[in-house]
């Protein structure tokens, strides 16, 4: 399923810039496991996505890489909640393995 959602995306543009790994490859979603656990667990995720002080990041097929990449980059303000940016404090290629990361964990809880 992640194959197939993956492929329609990578034919269409994205508002973020295309990404400059594939999204797919084993090796790419390992490189931004390592990037998450060591920057983005602990203190707010929990370790490979599991909830924390933030979400759980597994099971979520609702997000799109453009989302998960721009969230990471940008930060997001909710009511009561605070996602720091990481742009310029994590490089943008490490980002969008974070993004390969994530979207791996759409068909865990």
């Amino acid at each position: 399923m992640l194959a197939g959602i993956l492929g329609v995306w990578l034919q269409t543009p994205a508002a973020a810039g295309e990404p400059p790994i594939d999204l797919n490859d084993p090796a790419q979603v390992t490189a931004g496991q390592t990037v998450f656990n060591h920057s983005c667990a602990g203190y707010c995720h929990g370790r490979d996505g599991r909830p924390g002080k933030g979400p759980s990041l597994r099971g979520r097929g609702d997000l799109t890489p453009d989302q998960i990449h721009g969230v990471i980059a940008n930060g997001k303000r909710d009511v009561g909640k605070i996602m720091p940016a990481w742009k310029g404090q994590i490089d943008d290629e490490k980002i969008w393995q974070i993004t390969a990361f994530i979207l791996s964990l759409r068909d865990q809880h």
